[in-house]
C-alpha cells in the first residue's frame, strides 16, 4: 500500500462506521485530486469491501466538458466502476456561476444519496484546498465558524477523507501511477478570488513567511473546529434556558449567560427559521438584544427580530399591499377616509391675520395653504403617490423624488402605494407628515388659509 492510501485509509477508519460493504460515492470531476480519490478507494477496497460509484457532473460550461466526459467513462469502464452522470444547462448570465455550479454539484450528490441509495459520498477536498478556504474565509470577515474552514463530515453522509493529504502528494501519486486526468483551465483564472490565493496569496506566505503555511492553516481549522463544536454544545444547553415556549428571547436569561455564548444563542434562534443569515444580521441582532439600537432588525425571507419589552420577537413581514389609485376633488370643509388608513379633513376658509412663524404647525400631519395660491376646487386635489412624482420642498431649491423622501423617512413599503399627497395646480404641495412643498405657502399677503389635517389610523406599530 502505498503511503497516500495508508492516509486515506487511516482517515476513513475515523470518518466511517466499521462496516464492510458500505456504498460510496465518489464525487469526480475528472481532475488529478478526485481521479486520486479514486483510485485510491478501489486499493484499498478490499480491506472493506466498499461498493464505489462514480459521480461526475457535467456543468455545460466549457466546450471541453463532453471530452471530460467521455474520458471519465472511458476510465470506470477500464477500472470497473459504475458511472452516473448529471449533465446540466447553465443560466444565460454568467454572475455567480460558480456558486450555482456548487449547488448544483451538491443537489445532485444528495440526490444520488437518495435514489441509488449510497450510504456516503466523498470528495476530495486536499489540505491545500482547506488552507485556501480559511484565508478566503478570513479576508472576508468570517466568524469564529469561518475559521473552522472544511469539515470533515458533513450531513451524516458526505465525507472529505483527503483534508489531510496535500496537492503534492496527490501530484506524486498520479505521476507513480501514471493516471489519466484532466486540466480545467478555469482553475488558472486570476479574476476568480479563491485562484488569486492559490496562485498569488499561498506562494507567497510560503517563501515570505512559512513553507508549512498550507499545514499550519489547516490545523487552526481542526483545532478551531474543535472547540467550535464544544462552543455550539454550551450554546445549545443555554438556548433551552433563553428561548421560552412561545420561541421569544428573554433578554434578562440572555445577560446571564457568558458574553460568548449570547451571539451563538441568538444565531441558533434564528437560524432554525431563517435562511442565509450574515454576520451582520446577527450583529444587529445583539445590538438590538443591548439596547443600543431600536425598532426591529430586518431578515432574509420577509423575516425581522422585533424588540418588545424584555424580549425578543421573531415575526414574519406583511408583503407589501398595492393599493388602487384614488384621487378626490379637496372640498372646503370636507373630511374623507383615505385608502382606509388615513382620514383627511379641510376646514374652511379661515381668516389669516397671524404672522410667518404662526404659520409653520408643529404638528407634521397638519399644513396651512394660502387659498388664493391653491387654485381653484378643480386643480386642488388629493391622491396617492405614484411613481415618477416630485416635490419643491420648501427651503430647499429644485425637486425632489417623492420616492426619496420616503426612503430617507423610512416609511415602510407597505403604507407608499396608498400614501396621500395634497397636489396644488399640477404641483405637489404636501406630502403629509414629510415635505410641504413651495406652492400654496402663506406669506405676509395672505388673507385667507386653509388648514389640511390628515391623521394616520391606528395600525400594527410595526409598520411605523
Amino acid at each position: 500500500m502505498l503511503p497516500l492510501e495508508h492516509k486515506l485509509w487511516a482517515s476513513l477508519q475515523k470518518l466511517l462506521p466499521d462496516t464492510s460493504g458500505l456504498r460510496i460515492g465518489v464525487a469526480c470531476s475528472g481532475g488529478p485530486d478526485s481521479v486520486v480519490l479514486l483510485s485510491a478507494l478501489l486499493a484499498i477496497t478490499p480491506l472493506r469491501s466498499y461498493r464505489l460509484r462514480v459521480l461526475h457532473v457535467n456543468h455545460g460550461l466549457r466546450p471541453e466538458s463532453d471530452r471530460e466526459q467521455d474520458m471519465l467513462q472511458t476510465m470506470c469502464q477500464q477500472w470497473r466502476v459504475p458511472l452516473s452522470v448529471k449533465k446540466l444547462q447553465p443560466p444565460s448570465g454568467l454572475k455567480g456561476i460558480e456558486a450555482w455550479a456548487r449547488e448544483a454539484r451538491y443537489a445532485f450528490f444528495q440526490e444520488s444519496v437518495a435514489a441509488d441509495p449510497l450510504d456516503y459520498v466523498a470528495t476530495a477536498h486536499t489540505q491545500d484546498d482547506q488552507a485556501e478556504t480559511v484565508l478566503f474565509h478570513t479576508m472576508r470577515g468570517s466568524a469564529r465558524r469561518g475559521l473552522a474552514g472544511i469539515p470533515p463530515v458533513r450531513d451524516n453522509w458526505l465525507i472529505r477523507p483527503f483534508l489531510h493529504c496535500s496537492r503534492r502528494e496527490i501530484d506524486a501519486y498520479t505521476q507513480e501511477k501514471k493516471l489519466p486526468y484532466v486540466t480545467d483551465p478555469s482553475n488558472a483564472d486570476l479574476r476568480f478570488t479563491r485562484n488569486k490565493i492559490r496562485h498569488v496569496l499561498l506562494p507567497f506566505l510560503e517563501q515570505e513567511f512559512s513553507p508549512q503555511v498550507r499545514r499550519h492553516l489547516a490545523s487552526l481549522a481542526e483545532t478551531t473546529r474543535e472547540e467550535e463544536d464544544w462552543l455550539e454544545g454550551l450554546a445549545t444547553n443555554a438556548r433551552a434556558r433563553t428561548i421560552g415556549r412561545d420561541n421569544s428571547v428573554s433578554l434578562p436569561a440572555l445577560d446571564k449567560e457568558p458574553v460568548a455564548l449570547r451571539l451563538r444563542i441568538l444565531r441558533q434562534w434564528i437560524e432554525e427559521h431563517v435562511h442565509d443569515v450574515k454576520t451582520v444580521h446577527l450583529f444587529r441582532l445583539r445590538d438590538l438584544s443591548e439596547g443600543k439600537i431600536r425598532g426591529r432588525v430586518e431578515l432574509p425571507g420577509r423575516q425581522a427580530v422585533v424588540r418588545r419589552g424584555t424580549r425578543l420577537i421573531l415575526q414574519t413581514r406583511r408583503p407589501p399591499i398595492m393599493e388602487r389609485d384614488y384621487a378626490y376633488v379637496l372640498q372646503a370643509g370636507q373630511s374623507r377616509r383615505l385608502a382606509s388608513r388615513w382620514d383627511l379633513s379641510v376646514s374652511s376658509a379661515i381668516e389669516w391675520h397671524g404672522d410667518l412663524n404662526a404659520a409653520r404647525c408643529t404638528d407634521r400631519w397638519s399644513a396651512l395653504f394660502d387659498c388664493d395660491l391653491s387654485g381653484t376646487e378643480e386643480t386642488c386635489i388629493v391622491r396617492n403617490a405614484r411613481v415618477g412624482d416630485r416635490i419643491r420642498p420648501f427651503g430647499m431649491r429644485g425637486h425632489r423624488k417623492v420616492q426619496d423622501a420616503f426612503v430617507d423617512a423610512k416609511v415602510p413599503q407597505v403604507l407608499r402605494s396608498g400614501f396621500p399627497v395634497v397636489e396644488m395646480n399640477g404641483e405637489i404641495a404636501w406630502v403629509p407628515g414629510y415635505v410641504r412643498g413651495q406652492r400654496a405657502l402663506v406669506t405676509v399677503a395672505t388673507r385667507q388659509v386653509y388648514r389640511i389635517q390628515v391623521n394616520p389610523l391606528p395600525v400594527d406599530e410595526e409598520l411605523w
